[in-house]
């Protein structure tokens, strides 16, 4: 009983000092600069093409600006990839609009538009082009399926939605399986049960370095967004204390993870994409045992059940709504999911260095794949609204407590007779 309360203390405490370091962040953002400005410049985002020209994340001169290039420029920005340099002119100014408090949490300072850009560039270091190349290796092996499938595969497995349609984007969010395409701890999972082959025989510290290695490799890969962050720094502190033969419960590495990001990175406490990633682990780490005793053999349901409720409030806060349907889109999707997840990647790289493995390599890829963005279109179609939904989640909770009440409740009272 002890331990649970030091662990929940814990959590308070890192909940208090987020949202108070958060504050402290976004009271003291660096301000933009104001009029003409130049220089060399780094994409800290890969460019998105929209109806006239491309939108990109620069920093330049120790800020980062949301920024908008037109014609020659537009079309240079569009070649380049995050980590990249060049140089840029043009217009600065403060932010302005609908998103300026997202891209301020994302430490966005100001917006930019972009009038010229140098033909020259910059590579980044080592670290970046092979994360660079891997990405641009992942999307030439998967160009045989069709554009849909391609946009959502790419989504699964590093975490690249840019091509998705505005349809598939609105589908996903309604079924509740958008998560599916922000890259966290289940690919992180996948990709160590990859290379568990490297690591299992090897001495300790060599798996160690195996296992950061690839991890921080992965992160780069796939951009840095904060749930992937947050479970590249548990599954390090997991390796680490391996690394000494020590255990640590899933609750504890959540806390202490959360604690050294937000030293890191104080904004991050304003972050939605965090907050679900961790209110997600955190329904994990505490329901999981209880949901899948609740659902008996149904691990999946167990698993979902929680996590959606470690999400639900941080949903209702800022979406104003939590789509039942996702109960059922889940478990039909995440195990599916989870099998691109786990040979996506490596039959993606194969497709690449064999082209003549292309089309029956993207043939089967494209199986799994339409299978989960069908899961999300039948969700999407049904899902109701309104006082019906109220009504289908006022059933759920109903059924949840007379499951619970049926498999627990009876051994909470042996316990507590004398």
């Amino acid at each position: 009983m002890k331990g649970h309360l030091a662990v929940v203390a814990l959590v308070g405490v890192v909940m208090v000092a987020g949202l108070s370091g958060g504050a402290s962040a976004w009271h003291d953002a660096t301000a933009p600069i104001v009029g003409p400005c130049d220089g060399i410049a780094t994409l800290r985002s890969d460019p998105e093409l929209f109806s006239a020209g491309t939108a990109v994340v620069l920093e330049l001169h120790g800020r980062r600006y949301r920024v908008s290039a037109y014609g020659v420029a537009g079309r240079r920005l569009a070649m380049r990839l995050s980590g990249q340099s060049v140089y840029v002119s043009g217009t600065c100014g403060p932010l302005s609009g609908n998103f300026a408090r997202i891209d301020r949490v994302k430490h966005i300072v100001g917006r930019m538009n972009v009038e010229e850009v140098s033909e020259n560039y910059a590579e980044g270091t080592h670290f970046i082009r092979a994360a660079n190349r891997m990405r641009g290796v992942i999307t030439e092996g998967s160009q045989s399926m069709s554009r849909e499938n391609r946009s959502l595969f790419l989504g699964l497995v590093i975490g690249d939605d840019r091509d998705q349609s505005k349809e598939m984007v609105q589908r996903f969010r309604e079924s509740g399986l958008s998560h599916l395409c922000a890259v966290s701890g289940q690919n992180v999972a996948f990709l160590l049960l990859l290379i568990r082959p490297l690591t299992s025989r090897r001495h300790r510290v060599v798996s160690w370095g195996i296992t950061i290695g690839v991890i921080a490799w992965f992160v780069v890969v796939t951009r840095g967004e904060p749930s992937i962050t947050r479970a590249a720094v548990m599954a390090g502190m997991v390796a680490t204390y391996a690394l000494f033969g020590r255990h640590a419960s899933s609750r504890i590495v959540l806390a202490r993870t959360v604690t050294v990001l937000l030293l890191i990175d104080p904004m991050l406490a304003w972050s939605v994409g965090f907050a679900l990633s961790v209110g997600a682990t955190a329904g994990l780490a505490w329901l999981s045992a209880r949901s899948t005793q609740i659902f008996s053999s149904a691990h999946t349901i167990g698993s979902t059940f929680a996590a959606q409720v470690g999400t639900t409030p941080i949903s209702l806060a800022v979406f104003g709504t939590v789509p039942v349907v996702s109960l059922v889109a889940n478990p039909l999707a995440i195990p599916v999911a989870g099998i691109v997840m786990t040979i996506g990647l490596p039959l993606a790289v194969l497709a690449a260095v064999f082209p003549v493995l292309a089309d029956p390599v993207g043939a089967l890829l494209s199986l799994p794949v339409s299978w989960v963005d069908g899961v999300a279109r039948i969700s999407s179609a049904i899902a109701p609204s309104g006082w019906v939904h109220i009504a289908l989640w006022a059933l759920v909770l109903i059924g949840v407590y007379g499951l619970w009440r049926r498999t627990l409740g009876p051994r909470l009272v042996t316990h507590q007779v004398p």
